[in-house]
């Protein structure tokens, strides 16, 4: 298995080097945390990765930006 603080600083670096400001590395990497925590809630709860976390998310995403 690999370390994920490997992974999360090798995701900064890449931010980095394609000009992303630290602030919005920052915001991504807690917005990635999120949806992991939010994904595996899904699981525990015997929701199945696929059509049914899709229909969530579009479900998520219509009530956040105001189109449902």
């Amino acid at each position: 298995m690999q370390d994920p603080e490997l992974s999360i600083d090798r995701s900064l670096e890449q931010y980095l080097q394609l000009g992303y400001s630290e602030n919005w590395i920052n915001q991504r990497l807690k917005s990635i945390e999120i949806r992991k925590e939010l994904t595996d809630e899904w699981k525990k709860r015997g929701l199945k990765e696929g059509q049914q976390f899709a229909t969530l998310t579009d479900i998520i995403t219509k009530a956040w930006s105001g189109k449902h």
